[in-house]
């Protein structure tokens, strides 16, 4: 009974944080908003997709741009089922953006951090991707939200 019972966990799917990440694959685009400093917010765009590269893993890549400039990152994004969240910066050539980040996943949230004011946000609302960074652009602060909508 108890070889039964061991094989049946074995089946039976992952935790749900065990799939967010799979909940999030695709292809989206969308805008926002992007505020630097104490500066107006700017219109922010961009453009991600995850793409799967195993259990629990994904391809996270593409591109933001606003007025004053673009950023483009690749990371390996790993999901363990107890809910941590491993990132490694796969941009070819390497770039200034960290090349390691940590963090958590739960129900349609996926948040990645790297150094003290690094961070990548990714959570399902209401059919959009809620996508959220933060970090430092010329030594300044700088924050962006954009909803992004699946383009396939």
């Amino acid at each position: 009974m108890i070889k039964i019972l061991t094989l049946l966990a074995l089946l039976l799917p992952a935790p749900l944080a065990a799939q967010t990440i799979s909940q999030m694959l695709g292809r989206w685009a969308g805008e926002g908003i992007a505020v630097s400093n104490e500066e107006p917010g700017v219109r922010f765009s961009c453009r991600v997709g995850l793409s799967p590269e195993g259990s629990g893993t994904a391809l996270f890549a593409g591109r933001c741009a606003t007025t004053q400039g673009q950023q483009s990152f690749a990371y390996l994004v790993i999901e363990r089922g107890d809910g941590s969240v491993s990132a490694q910066n796969r941009s070819q050539p390497p770039d200034s953006l960290p090349q390691r980040l940590s963090g958590s996943a739960s129900a349609g949230l996926v948040r990645l951090q790297g150094g003290a004011n690094q961070m990548f946000e990714l959570s399902l609302v209401e059919g959009q991707l809620r996508f959220r960074i933060e970090g430092d652009s010329a030594g300044h602060p700088t924050r962006g939200e954009a909803f992004l909508n699946r383009r396939d």
